[in-house]
């Protein structure tokens, strides 16, 4: 479905967040991340300053790019640690992948599903505890080292 875009974006094009869904792939085991309760990723790019003789702009020149983000939730279980032990323990640490996908059945946009591969987090969540009214959570940053727009989505031209 291709659509020309109007004058005016629409409202009810963009894009609920709570529509979104995450699975983690582990170890061959495809697992729902219901737990989630916040994803971020982005992709850096590492540029270098380029000086040319005749002109007084820095340029700049992409040589690298690096995958990171955010991964957070609340703490339901204790799986992040059972993962994470093999490592303390003196084994090799956890690599996983990550798909996710949103839909929001309201928008026009369609669906869009994102791979992100060896994945690696930043830190392990032990246990979040406060005196006030609350549950417990947790939030680490993460690594990845393979992108793959699985699908696009589909409602718009640009």
């Amino acid at each position: 479905m291709s659509n020309n875009v109007g004058e005016f974006l629409n409202g009810r094009d963009t894009i609920s967040t709570k529509d979104a869904k995450v699975y983690a792939t582990i170890n061959g085991q495809i697992i729902g991340l219901i737990d989630c309760n916040k994803f971020t990723a982005k992709l850096e790019k590492n540029k270098e300053d380029i000086q040319v003789l005749g002109s007084h702009w820095k340029r700049k020149k992409v040589t690298s790019i690096e995958g990171t983000g955010t991964l957070g939730g609340y703490i339901i279980s204790s799986n992040w640690l059972k993962y994470a032990l093999p490592y303390i323990q003196g084994g090799k640490d956890l690599y996983f992948e990550i798909t996710l996908t949103i839909e929001d059945k309201t928008s026009r946009a369609g669906k869009q599903t994102i791979h992100l591969g060896e994945v690696n987090l930043d830190d392990i969540p032990i246990a979040d505890f406060e005196s006030d009214d609350g549950v417990m959570e947790w939030e680490s940053d993460f690594t990845f080292e393979e992108f793959d727009l699985v699908s696009a989505f589909d409602g718009f031209d640009l």
